[in-house]
């Protein structure tokens, strides 16, 4: 049985999901569920974690500040949307909320596609797309996480989330290292059309695995919204959770894709070599997709998230050392971005073990919408910020420590690592740190 911490940092026992009552059945919801995720997460990662948006923002004559603020619309949709859209799964239900945010998704990124044949309108319809797809994926998430709280038994929780983002990571990697190959040296509109289209149609095999899931219903009757946020808010240890990992984030999460637009706009590597390095930092979600749930299972959540929060920083502070072109600098780079990666996956998996046992047994879609809103406002606003100063023009485009040149980029990276240990003095604050949630059973 599962444990949440409560108010007063005790634990109330909640009952794992029946996942219809049979294993059997659990065990075949799990397999669909997993399925669905390969075929819906290759659009996500391309906004999100791919420099193919990047790079086609840039050819489209988009600047540095839309360039990486692609990577940020997503998670600012989280941020505002997910709990209305969380209530409302609640009416209409989680499976036929996917599958419709599914079909909208899709038809976004279509969407994107076409904006180099729109002359003027390419950028407002750009960000106009990624807009709207951000309110689906939005719609999705919010539907999407209750329904694995129905359909995973609480004790294969770790290893159900591990084994689910290595399996789409790597098929998206394999997407990305494909679409690397297809581009070559140097992109050019078509291609990456191309590309954008194809991610899009296969997305709708996302629906297709989500309706043949068994659902079984919610245990208990929904709550109205303003009364499920007030019972959220209350949850001390969600609550404290939820605000340790916006500030975490706000200062981990641009690091990627600035490091992206640092690699092509300063060190002027070609396009194809960007494109693998986004498949490297890939690479390196799938190991800590595979290790992550181990992990959390042997040693719990705090000390996962621990060693992830230790490592972000020091991965920034290693990026300063990374200046020129020449082979060596860009193996230094790419090894950081793989790194980055593994921490990346590993955290990822133990904020969602943490947020499916903190949130409140009888609240559990707004609970649950809540804590990730918190999460992901920090994971937007840090590249929404990072895209802000850097189209700004308020940072110095170089400066010297020393005999060593530095530049903007370089700037960001040394205040993302300082940023990312000013978090960690929140870790005493938190309820659900302090009074450290049981690591989730074996099965």
């Amino acid at each position: 049985m599962a444990t949440v911490c409560d108010a007063s940092g005790g634990t109330t026992p909640t009952s794992p999901p029946t996942g219809n009552g049979t294993p059997a059945m659990s065990r075949r919801n799990m397999r669909l569920a997993i399925l669905s995720a390969c075929w819906g997460a290759i659009p996500q990662v391309m906004i999100k974690d791919s420099s193919v948006l990047v790079i086609f923002a840039a050819l489209i004559g988009a600047g540095e500040t839309v360039a990486v603020l692609t990577t940020a619309v997503s998670d600012l949709s989280l941020c505002l949307l997910m709990l209305p859209f969380a209530a409302l799964s609640d009416r209409i239900g989680v499976k036929a909320q996917i599958i419709g945010a599914v079909m909208v998704s899709a038809s976004a990124f279509l969407l994107l596609a076409a904006t180099p044949w729109l002359g003027a309108a390419a950028k407002p319809v750009l960000l106009g797309g990624l807009t709207v797809f951000a309110v689906a994926i939005a719609a999705y998430l919010a539907a999407w996480f209750p329904m694995l709280e129905r359909i995973v038994p609480a004790t294969q929780r770790g290893l159900f989330f591990g084994r689910l983002r290595f399996s789409w990571q790597l098929v998206v990697t394999v997407f990305v290292f494909a679409s690397g190959w297809y581009v070559g040296r140097h992109a050019t509109v078509g291609r990456l059309q191309a590309i954008i289209v194809l991610a899009a149609i296969i997305s709708l095999g996302r629906a297709y695995y989500v309706g043949r899931i068994r659902v079984p219903p919610a245990p208990t009757p929904p709550l109205r919204l303003r009364a499920a946020l007030r019972e959220a808010v209350r949850n001390r240890a969600l609550t404290g959770c939820g605000v340790y990992l916006f500030f975490l984030y706000l200062a981990a999460n641009a690091t990627i894709p600035v490091a992206f637009v640092f690699a092509r706009n300063h060190l002027r590597l070609a396009d194809n070599l960007i494109v693998m390095l986004s498949a490297i930092s890939m690479v390196g979600l799938i190991l800590g997709y595979s290790l992550g749930g181990h992990l959390v299972q042997r040693y719990g959540v705090k000390v996962v998230l621990l060693f992830a929060h230790v490592g972000f920083a020091v991965l920034n502070f290693v990026l300063l050392g990374v200046r020129t072109g020449r082979l060596a600098s860009v193996m230094v780079l790419a090894a950081t971005l793989g790194v980055y990666g593994v921490l990346v996956a590993c955290a990822s998996i133990a904020v969602s073990s943490q947020l499916l046992t903190l949130a409140s047994p009888a609240n559990k879609a707004v609970s649950i919408a809540f804590g990730y809103s918190l999460y992901a406002a920090g994971q937007g606003g840090s590249r929404m910020l990072a895209s802000v100063v850097l189209g700004s023009g308020m940072l110095a485009d170089s400066w010297h420590v020393g005999d060593l040149l530095l530049t903007r980029y370089h700037s960001l990276f040394l205040c993302f690592g300082c940023g990312v240990i000013a978090a960690m003095l929140l870790l005493v604050l938190v309820p659900g740190f302090v009074h450290d949630v049981e690591p989730l059973p074996t099965a």
